[in-house]
């Protein structure tokens, strides 16, 4: 993020992507039969692309441009609708040119280097207005993110993707998000659960598909460890960058677990060096809060605990944390959309839906008492002793091997 390495354009002759085009005005043209977009369950509202890039530009200054990952359900032979969460880059653009009556061109892509949609998951305030989290993929790669002017619309795709769908998305207009199958639910989203359909999305009206000779389509499933890993990186980083600048060497490590679809659960290990420092693994919860407005719970542990280890956190939870002075709870304040008891319905204390009461369960010792919670002194075993048959063969095989 601080040293990011600027996307560069190519011709159309170094873009892969442009190998074979399928123009919509076509009267063959039929997104339903082109691309396999699939359908996860049997409530969905239908077809999904659920790992489509969508890259716009703002309608001001064609300088701003962003990448971000939506879903996008078929709705036609050359329509799409658009999820787009409030406050995203894209949506602002969006809301920029139907404000001026004006289409905004759009390119979807997919089948991507993987540093292309972490760089892409950075997102506000990390990434400020205006960043192209492009230039993170390129910091990733080592080498810019090549990108090639669309054959129907004003804006870029990104060049080496496997397929590219060119758009429009159109001003003042919105479709049901199950017109077609009535079912009342979207798709499986990261929480684990298939949220309801959206009563009124926008519409990409589609110009054109591109594509690789022998192209693969990319998917994903939203509950999958695959999401849930690339929302959790960017938000690692993001807590990351907030508490160390905040807090120099306190924070060891941090874990956007899946389980909180690396979003809404953050592990956050510490590392207390002198009595002054009791207190600031709260402060650093509250960093970590404010850094990442959709982080709901936050778990924080001493150095000796494993993160990535459920059992270990857990395990902390148990042993050094007691319930009427460890958790501190922080009503009233604003979530993500698409965690189901973030209503009303759920709590009175709810104001609005998105309105969350985020928690802290500090399982950290407390520093006057760190030498009543040493873990126990397990040595170091030498097994050869015990079975020298086994790494005599063992040795020889890896000598071979060499």
């Amino acid at each position: 993020m601080k040293k990011p390495v600027a996307p560069v354009v190519v011709p159309a002759s170094s873009a892969p992507c442009q190998e074979q085009i399928f123009l919509a005005d076509d009267p063959d043209f039929d997104l339903r039969t082109l691309l396999p977009a699939p359908t996860n369950t049997p409530i969905d509202a239908g077809p999904f692309f659920c790992l489509g890039l969508a890259l716009a530009s703002d309608p001001d200054d064609a300088s701003l441009t962003d990448v971000t990952i939506h879903r996008l359900c078929v709705q036609g032979r050359d329509e799409l609708s658009m999820f787009l969460a409030a406050g995203r880059h894209i949506e602002v653009f969006r809301q920029k040119a139907e404000a001026a009556g004006k289409p905004l061109p759009i390119t979807i892509n997919m089948g991507l280097d993987p540093a292309i949609y972490i760089g892409a998951c950075f997102e506000a305030p990390t990434t400020p207005f205006g960043y192209n989290e492009l230039g993170v993929a390129g910091a990733l790669r080592q080498r810019p993110v090549e990108l090639v002017q669309g054959v129907s619309v004003p804006e870029k795709a990104i060049a080496r993707a496997e397929i590219v769908i060119e758009g429009e998305l159109l001003p003042g207009v919105r479709v049901r998000e199950d017109q077609h199958t009535n079912s009342g639910h979207a798709m499986p989203e990261f929480p684990g659960y298939c949220g309801g359909a959206n009563p009124s999305l926008p519409v990409i009206k589609v110009k054109a598909v591109t594509m690789r000779n022998n192209a693969i389509l990319q998917t994903l499933v939203g509950p999958g460890e695959e999401h849930t890993t690339l929302a959790g990186l960017p938000t690692e980083a993001s807590i990351w960058n907030a508490v160390e600048a905040a807090i120099p060497g306190f924070l060891q490590n941090v874990y956007a677990h899946t389980a909180g679809g690396g979003k809404f659960l953050g592990i956050l290990q510490v590392k207390k060096r002198q009595p002054a420092d009791e207190g600031r693994q709260g402060q650093a919860a509250l960093l970590a809060l404010a850094t990442y407005s959709e982080l709901k719970n936050i778990i924080l542990v001493d150095e000796d605990v494993d993160i990535f280890d459920s059992d270990d956190i857990l395990w902390a939870m148990t042993t050094r944390m007691q319930g009427d002075v460890s958790i501190t709870t922080i009503p009233g304040i604003r979530g993500h959309q698409l965690d189901p008891s973030q209503t009303p319905e759920y709590s009175p204390s709810i104001s609005g839906n998105g309105i969350s009461c985020k928690t802290i369960f500090d399982c950290t010792v407390p520093w006057a008492l760190k030498s009543h919670f040493e873990r126990a002194p397990f040595a170091d075993v030498d097994p050869r002793p015990f079975a020298p048959e086994y790494f005599a063969r063992l040795e020889k095989n890896q000598g071979s091997a060499k």
